[in-house]
């Protein structure tokens, strides 16, 4: 049974003839607990897993549940302690071992706590040095923990709720919180709200504040807009710790105050506590008036109202304006902010799948280039040429990834961009489906150009640029500089709003969708879907289509290729005449929808019904085609023009043998319906056998 380190969560060896261990990933020597049972072994993994994702109330549930299995495991006692002052292990950046960080700090000295007594009573060797070793060294950051927060001045109200989501994004929770901080700091109360109390505490540990401002705050206020960020694990952490807090002073009170939920939706924690739902008219007022009356219960006596000149002190401070004297102050500029690195990776996606683009169609590209050229000329100068349909997609193609690139460079460029750009993208993602239909219309295999269209415009309609306010930069201005920086300000946070932010359009995607299907319903699927073959008759040469499908061409010349219709398998068609086209042999045919015209391509896509073969005679000498298919050439060489085909299990008497000096021959033939030339026999003639005449 493998035990789970409790600093880093990996594996750990037992080190032979001690009761510690190593872990083998972050190398720290801990105690252990026994491993001969393999369910309290279990339990001690998912405990430690739990702390370490800080959720100390649920890892102290499974140590209890530990003890009550056996009450002398000392390693639960231990863990016990950890929970109960929250211990974190972090890298040490100096000697880079793990060492423990305190999240819940405690008037009550570790070294008197009675599961680490009962530890060091029921410890010994290794084990009982590093028990203690740990316990001095929380304990000396109990110490300085609370010799910072004695320094504290003490708060009214603790707000509690969730800053930022799981993209590092400011929360509903906290522009809510800071309304209710703002009004009840203008009421004359001092709160503690850790986006602007915590703001000049940066880069130090934030625990002492934080457990200052829960031991001396009258009222806390759990502030949140779903169940999920209510029991987020930081959260859920200060609300718990407060509620311990309630058990031994009665003149503590937690309100909840929640927001697009339901009660019911909350904690079961705060069934029994009356909560203020703020989506109702009035809802700060009331929360105000609660809170006064909430302090005047407690015997608190309650700040003076502040005068205009506090006030104005106050929201100075809300702004980022600190008094320097001598009509100096120092100034909060706001600036607007994204996360860069992740856009240039993506930017670094897009070139790489546009260099793989390029690098797959770059003949194909250069022909279309040529053909655009031809097709310009063409709409100009009113030229009667044609221009392969693949390659004007092509050059369609190639132009929307441009206006995609370009397009979505601005949107990363500018905030105020992202409603246009988004737009632009939802239209091409939609012209691309039209594209589709036109290929499919015309047979032609979409391009892997194609889907880097479609790629990119979903990339950039889906992915929107997370915006920030970057408030780290700090000036000195005089008095009359500092109202023009301060207006500036307020300008950019109050159009620094989600609803900038463009919402996905779910009704123009649906209906777009909508749309689209009903286009191909009209043009591609009768094409498609529908059968246009002929009945089988005897008496007519027909043939049927064995390949998927095969494009029905308006002319059987390549130069001239326009697609009017698809033959697709098991479909059957009278042939009207026979042509060829290079090594392909064409067939002119009328479909059940009286559209006439060829289908070509090589033997592999369709089969002659009727044969074009003789009847068998054994007075002459003949052959039988053994082979799917022969090539009738108009002379004895695989070089020379194709007039014809002969499929396997025909018969044809031999006109003329001529025998080459590999041992294999060209007979010359006649089929049934007057074509005339050769068939190759193959080297050594496997593609026919020889009957002589008797």
């Amino acid at each position: 049974m493998i035990l789970k380190c409790k600093m880093c969560g990996g594996d750990i060896e037992p080190i032979e003839g001690t009761n510690t261990g190593k872990c083998l990933y972050c190398k720290s020597v801990m105690t252990l607990p026994s491993l001969e049972d393999e369910k309290i072994v279990n339990l001690y993994n998912r405990a430690n897993k739990l702390r370490l994702d800080s959720e100390f109330d649920k890892a102290y549930e499974i140590y209890e549940s530990i003890l009550k299995l056996d009450q002398e495991q000392v390693e639960a006692h231990w863990g016990l302690v950890l929970c109960k002052y929250g211990i974190e292990y972090v890298d040490d950046p100096r000697t880079k071992k793990k060492v423990p960080t305190c999240h819940r700090a405690n008037y009550e000295s570790v070294l008197v706590n009675s599961d680490y007594r009962f530890v060091k009573e029921h410890s010994y060797g290794e084990a009982l040095k590093l028990y203690e070793e740990e316990a001095n060294y929380i304990q000396k950051i109990q110490k300085r923990i609370l010799d910072i927060s004695s320094k504290e001045e003490p708060y009214d109200i603790f707000i509690c709720y969730k800053e930022t989501d799981s993209e590092g994004e400011r929360t509903k929770d906290s522009v809510l919180a800071q309304n209710i901080y703002q009004s009840l700091t203008k009421e004359g109360y001092k709160v503690f709200f850790s986006r602007i109390t915590l703001e000049d505490k940066l880069g130090t540990e934030y625990e002492p504040y934080i457990f200052s401002a829960l031991n001396s705050a009258k009222v806390m206020l759990v502030v949140g807009t779903s169940t999920e960020n209510l029991e987020s694990v930081w959260v859920k952490n200060e609300w718990s710790r407060y509620l311990s807090f309630m058990k031994e002073d009665s003149a503590k009170s937690l309100v909840p105050v929640y927001s697009q939920m339901d009660a019911y939706e909350l904690p079961e924690e705060f069934s029994m506590l009356q909560a203020q739902n703020m989506d109702k008219v009035g809802a700060m007022q009331d929360l105000v008036h609660g809170i006064e009356k909430l302090m005047s219960s407690n015997n608190t006596s309650k700040k003076q109202p502040l005068d205009k000149k506090t006030t104005k002190q106050v929201q100075e401070v809300l702004e980022g304006v600190t008094s320097l004297g001598n009509n100096r102050y120092e100034v909060t500029i706001v600036k607007e902010k994204r996360a860069t690195w992740y856009y240039l990776f993506i930017i670094a996606l897009v070139f790489v799948f546009l260099l793989c683009s390029l690098l797959v169609i770059e003949e194909n590209f250069s022909i279309a280039f040529s053909n655009g050229y031809h097709l310009i000329t063409n709409v100009l100068f009113g030229n009667n040429g044609m221009v392969s349909i693949s390659n004007i997609l092509v050059i369609l193609q190639s132009l929307i990834s441009l206006l995609i690139v370009v397009v979505g460079f601005l949107k990363l460029r500018n905030r105020k961009l992202v409603h246009v750009s988004n737009y632009v993208m939802l239209g091409v993602f939609f012209l691309d489906f039209l594209l589709l239909e036109v290929a499919l219309h015309y047979i032609c295999i979409p391009s892997l150009l194609y889907w880097f269209t479609v790629f990119l415009s979903f990339l950039f309609l889906l992915v929107n640029p997370i915006w920030n306010l970057d408030t780290s930069t700090k000036t000195i201005v005089e008095g009359e500089e500092k109202d023009r920086l301060l207006l500036k300000n307020k300008t950019i946070r109050e159009n620094f709003t989600r609803k900038d932010r463009f919402p996905f359009p779910k009704k123009f995607f649906l209906l777009g969708i909508g749309l689209c299907i009903v286009i191909y319903g009209i043009t591609i699927f009768p094409m498609v879907f529908s059968h246009h073959g002929n009945d089988r008759d005897e008496s007519k040469t027909q043939i049927e289509i064995i390949s998927n499908f095969v494009a029905v061409r308006k002319s059987p010349f390549q130069d001239e290729y326009q697609t009017i219709g698809i033959a697709k398998k098991g479909e059957i068609y009278t042939v009207l005449s026979t042509s060829y086209e290079g090594s392909n042999e064409c067939f002119k045919i009328k479909q059940s929808n009286s559209v006439k015209g060829y289908v070509c391509g090589s033997p592999s896509n369709f089969k002659l019904l009727n044969s074009q073969g003789n009847e068998r005679n054994s007075s002459v000498k003949q052959l039988e085609v053994i082979n799917d298919y022969i090539r009738i050439r108009k002379e004895p060489s695989l070089y020379s023009d194709m007039v014809g085909q002969v499929y396997q299990g025909e018969f044809y008497t031999i006109l003329e043998d001529k025998k080459q000096s590999d041992g294999s021959s060209w007979y010359r033939i006649k089929t049934s319906y007057g074509v005339m030339g050769y068939i190759y026999s193959g080297e050594n003639k496997e593609y026919v056998k020889i009957y002589d005449a008797e």
